[in-house]
């Protein structure tokens, strides 16, 4: 009877342990929906501190950055152009120019965000 006990008390801690790690993207989903829309894409950084969605319109781009540690937005914006992650803490936006100007070069339409910047510290 212990035995059947410790079982169904183990199975029911490991059930509660699932689901509690499922909420977490069902959450994420649920805050890039109300934010840019419901048919974004999401894409976690390997450490898995911070996700970027996006969601492509035509020729423009609404994207967010979430830190997941909390959920919280740290940038949102819509452009012209492309968002892409570049590294682990990096990510590169490019824009799309409206009129191309004589001196100008690929590079100065694009803008490397540092997510380094954004981290929590802890004390």
């Amino acid at each position: 009877m212990r035995f059947f006990s410790a079982l169904l008390l183990s199975t029911l801690c490991c059930c509660k342990a699932a689901s509690t790690t499922s909420q977490e993207p069902s959450s994420l989903q649920k805050i890039v929906a109300s934010e840019i829309g419901a048919p974004a894409s999401i894409e976690k950084n390997n450490s898995a501190t911070f996700a970027l969605a996006q969601q492509v319109d035509n020729k423009s781009v609404s994207f967010l950055v979430i830190r997941l540690s909390d959920l919280k937005i740290v940038i949102k914006e819509k452009i012209t152009g492309s968002v892409s992650w570049s590294g682990e803490m990096e990510i590169k936006v490019t824009r799309t120019p409206g009129m191309v100007k004589t001196n100008e070069k690929p590079e100065d339409h694009i803008r490397i965000i540092n997510l380094n910047n954004y981290v929590i510290q802890k004390k």
